[in-house]
């Protein structure tokens, strides 16, 4: 499994829109007040935590709806707490959140935000238009020390460096319920759930690729494991092909076995429109495994919305994740405060109080759930061994939403 994820990440890199300058450089796109070039790490705190002090307040925006609570009643509270700074705490749209930053920075006026929460997807956009700070934070932050490098310098292909902070990583699954299959039963390779569908026919809840992200995850995890043409299954991480070029390479005979696994796999599914429609199949007992992402399966199981018999896994030959992060605007009014805001936020038992309430796991390689959550809300989760071993990139967006488009176009429409 290490040989496959390497050879993916091989294929992720792609040339940056601009160069991350390494720490002690003079050379960044940002002049937040103070000297970038003769800050690191070891004397990170000395030099910002009195600035930001002084500066008193930072304004932090977030794109998410699920983690409100966890920012408003726990993260947040507790940064004020320790250093004495007010957060104004901003949730909203997150292309719109995007579109403002960079009207703002063309306009030559200060940022909306010191600090920003958004989606990977829009990463290319931050870089081009240079509203993100070329900072290597993951150097520079003292709590970003141990952090998966390649998790922490590359996204979607992009090459940043370390700019962009792995926040959050989601992980798509396969849930089961072990009054009916245990977990030495359960299918552990896609043959497998196949054999098993067939045995126990609508038993087995897909989401579709185009009604959730369980389900294009699913089918993405699919073409990694079914397609062995070394340059189709390169294209499926190539972040550089145009959207026709996606769609071709997706109608491609190389593709077949993907289609040809689905064609034996829907007849004997429920295909579902939605994550929560998955998942509530499973807790009615209408089903018995399903495709899921671990954090939305894992506030069910706490909330007790899915049976405490419920457990996830990943299938040996991997299933696909992806993340989102934090970054440094160029144009901050705050910067000391938003900096020392962002490196709280990639803090040990931040991470860890992240995973142990929203599911949301890490890219810190300290993190272990075992050591300091409850039986109850381990089991709730992957087990580690599988979630750092079969952990898969997600494909570019475009190569996603072709997948899913032959599927309906070809599969559920014939």
């Amino acid at each position: 499994m290490k040989t496959i994820v390497a050879a993916l990440a091989s294929v992720l890199m792609t040339s940056a829109a601009f160069a991350v300058e390494p720490v002690g450089s003079d050379t960044f796109n940002t002049d937040p007040g103070f000297d970038l070039s003769s800050l690191d790490a070891s004397n990170f705190y000395s030099v910002i935590e009195p600035m930001a002090k002084e500066e008193g307040t930072l304004t932090f925006f977030d794109f998410t709806n699920s983690f409100g609570p966890l920012f408003s009643e726990h993260l947040i509270p507790e940064f004020e707490a320790k250093y004495g700074i007010t957060v104004d705490y901003v949730r909203g749209d997150n292309d719109a959140a995007v579109q403002q930053l960079i009207a703002a920075h063309n306009a030559g006026s200060p940022a909306p935000a010191d600090a920003y929460f958004i989606g990977s997807g829009a990463i290319g956009n931050l870089m081009s238009e240079s509203v993100m700070a070329n900072i290597p934070l993951i150097k520079l932050l003292p709590n970003a020390d141990t952090f998966d490098e390649m998790i922490a310098t590359v996204t979607r292909g992009f090459e940043h460096g370390g700019s962009y902070l792995p926040f959050h990583r989601n992980q798509t699954s396969i849930l089961y319920d072990t009054r009916v299959v245990s977990a030495d039963e359960v299918p552990t390779d896609l043959d497998g759930l196949l054999a098993w569908a067939k045995a126990h026919p609508q038993q087995f809840i897909v989401t579709s690729p185009k009604g959730g992200g369980s389900g294009s995850g699913f089918l993405q995890s699919v073409a990694y494991a079914k397609v062995t043409d070394p340059a189709c299954k390169a294209g499926l991480v190539n972040y550089k092909l145009s959207d026709d070029e996606a769609k071709a390479l997706v109608a491609k005979p190389c593709m077949q076995p993907v289609w040809d696994y689905y064609k034996e796999l829907l007849p004997v599914v429920e295909l579902t429109n939605g994550n929560s429609d998955t998942l509530n199949l499973v807790a009615t007992g209408a089903g018995v495994i399903g495709t899921a992402w671990e954090d939305m399966a894992y506030d069910f199981m706490g909330r007790g919305l899915l049976p405490p018999t419920s457990r996830q896994e990943l299938v040996v030959t991997g299933q696909v994740g992806g993340g989102d992060g934090m970054f440094f605007p160029v144009d901050g009014e705050h910067p000391a405060a938003g900096l020392l805001f962002l490196d709280f936020m990639m803090g040990h038992d931040v991470q860890l109080q992240k995973l142990q309430i929203n599911g949301s796991r890490s890219a810190r390689l300290d993190i272990d759930p075992a050591q300091s959550f409850t039986p109850e809300q381990v089991a709730r989760l992957i087990p580690t061994d599988q979630f750092m071993s079969r952990a898969l990139e997600s494909m570019p967006n475009n190569v996603n939403s072709a997948l899913g488009e032959y599927f309906v176009a070809n599969l559920l429409r014939q």
